[in-house]
């Protein structure tokens, strides 16, 4: 049976159920029996164009599918009106394997048949592993999405998407992650690459938050981090994430008495060491003095209009 085929089959199929939670199969290149859970708020109007999150789940097999990650999203997507379409990674439960993300291309163009989706508000999310896919996937079609939210992202540094990061020019992203989650590798270095190729972003490194979706007040911080992704006018503020991309420290190794240069006053600076603990330090205009007996690799962040942020790598020798 052809793709389209398959198109019209479900579309008659999620007609009649008229359900809010859909849970799908779909015979797909080499998997007779490829799984999706979708979601459709309340709110939905067949006659209105809607907003859609894409939702990527989880490796753990034994807790995650499309169907539980579906599931612990509802109360976000229903708060913010969002249809929400989950993929499933199948049985090794990578979402990013070939014909994982080859159907969750699928998915997305199948729901503007099923549903009455807004083109130009299409969403990327995901949790660890899901996280990380995010990143690989999002970047190869920066067209297709409007904003990102990798929470947790399982990635190693910034080397696997060196080669897309280009693509994050003037793309909102926010980025959630736990504190005590190896933030030096899977958090500064992403943020970082995001700052340096021109992406509006923002951040919440968690206090305390390990590699959990279960974190505290999970729904209010992910409803902030599509309100950001949604509202923030990139080109805009792209201006003032570039302005402090010119900021340099110097010496960098440095001792602790930093300089910053192309510093404008008004920019709000914080330092932390590479576990994500906030580091004590004093300012004097363009200059700054680690306060505390630290060595090694910190990263100072630059915002401006309490939205922008920037990070920086520097050296305490």
């Amino acid at each position: 049976m052809t793709r389209y085929l398959f198109l019209i089959q479900l579309f008659l199929q999620l007609q009649l159920g008229a359900q809010e939670s859909v849970d799908g199969i779909i015979e797909f290149q080499s998997d007779p029996q490829k799984k999706y859970s979708l979601y459709i708020p309340s709110n939905y109007n067949d006659n209105e164009a809607n907003a859609m999150m894409v939702g990527l789940h989880p490796l753990n097999t034994n807790r995650w599918d499309s169907t539980s990650w579906r599931d612990t999203l509802i109360v976000f997507a229903e708060s913010n009106d969002l249809i929400l379409a989950v993929p499933d990674g199948g049985p090794d439960g990578a979402i990013d394997d070939p014909i994982d993300t080859a159907f969750t291309s699928l998915l997305i163009d199948s729901m503007a048949v099923w549903y009455n989706i807004k083109e130009d508000e299409k969403y990327l999310m995901g949790f660890s592993w899901g996280g990380k896919t995010v990143y690989s996937y999002g970047l190869r079609r920066p067209k297709e999405f409007a904003g990102f939210i990798p929470i947790g992202a399982a990635i190693s540094g910034a080397a696997e998407i060196e080669d897309l990061i280009e693509n994050a020019l003037y793309k909102n992203w926010y980025i959630l992650h736990g504190a005590n989650d190896n933030p030096e590798i899977r958090f500064y270095p992403a943020a970082s690459a995001l700052n340096e190729a021109g992406a509006c972003l923002e951040t919440n490194l968690l206090p305390g938050v390990g590699h959990t979706i279960d974190f505290p007040n999970r729904n209010q911080l992910l409803n902030t981090a599509f309100a950001y992704i949604r509202d923030n006018q990139c080109t805009t503020a792209a201006e003032e994430v570039n302005s402090m991309l010119n900021v340099t420290s110097s010496p960098n190794p440095s001792s602790k008495n930093i300089k910053l240069n192309n510093l404008k006053k008004e920019t709000k600076i914080d330092c932390y060491d590479i576990h994500g603990q906030r580091i004590n330090f004093s300012r004097n205009d363009n200059h700054i003095y680690i306060d505390e007996d630290i060595k090694g690799i910190i990263f100072i962040t630059l915002e401006l209009e309490e939205q922008q942020k920037v990070i920086k790598q520097i050296i305490i020798e």
